[in-house]
């Protein structure tokens, strides 16, 4: 079982699922949360590689001298984080889309996108933030959100992982697309090893 933001496993197929999913649980019992703290922050956006080094150590060094404002940030991310999570969830039952949720999360995307700046990279041009302020971290989530749901006809929708003590969200890539864990290798092998205990015990 993962303890932290190091250690937790990446089944959402997407950033903005993954940060959804930095909450090890919604179904049975809630939590533990694994972003604890702004830098908690940074290691997971590190490991997503949505950042490159030199931005990550401009908003390290951010952090470190106002950190009133990473604490700012990370409420603010988080709050962000349960909002998508509304946002997405409707997608398992085939909901429409909650308006509040979906106005917040553009909102926020529109004003990221305001701050992005056109850069070169390789052979091709791209939109990216500056990484200058701490804000940055949230409106980088809020877009990655709004560019999920610009592509839902390119995609199955989002699914809710089934199994005890989880919830988390994932798109589901599976060939027959009725994949109904965010793991087959600990939420699906944990649910059919119950349900096997289960029919045991009713012989």
């Amino acid at each position: 079982m993962a303890s932290s933001i190091f250690d937790m496993r990446l089944s959402g197929g997407h950033p903005a699922l993954e940060l959804v999913n930095t909450l090890d649980s919604r179904r049975g019992r809630w939590g533990p949360d694994f972003l604890r703290s702004f830098d908690d922050v940074l290691a997971f956006v590190e490991r997503l590689q949505l950042i490159d080094a030199r931005g990550l150590a401009s908003l390290r060094e951010r952090a470190a001298v106002d950190p009133g404002k990473a604490e700012d940030a990370l409420a603010n991310l988080i709050r962000l984080r349960e909002t998508i999570y509304t946002l997405f969830i409707a997608e398992d039952t085939d909901a429409p889309y909650p308006e509040p949720a979906l106005s917040t999360v553009v909102e926020m995307a529109r004003a990221g996108r305001a701050r992005q700046t056109l850069l070169k990279s390789n052979q091709n041009f791209v939109w990216a933030l500056p990484f200058d302020d701490l804000s940055d971290i949230f409106h980088l989530f809020a877009i990655a959100a709004t560019d999920l749901l610009t592509n839902r006809s390119g995609r199955r929708r989002v699914r809710e992982c089934k199994g005890d003590n989880c919830g988390w969200l994932f798109l589901d890539r599976s060939k027959g697309g009725r994949r109904r864990w965010c793991s087959e290798a600990s939420c699906g092998v944990h649910s059919r090893v119950k349900r096997f205990r289960a029919h045991g015990d009713d012989r």
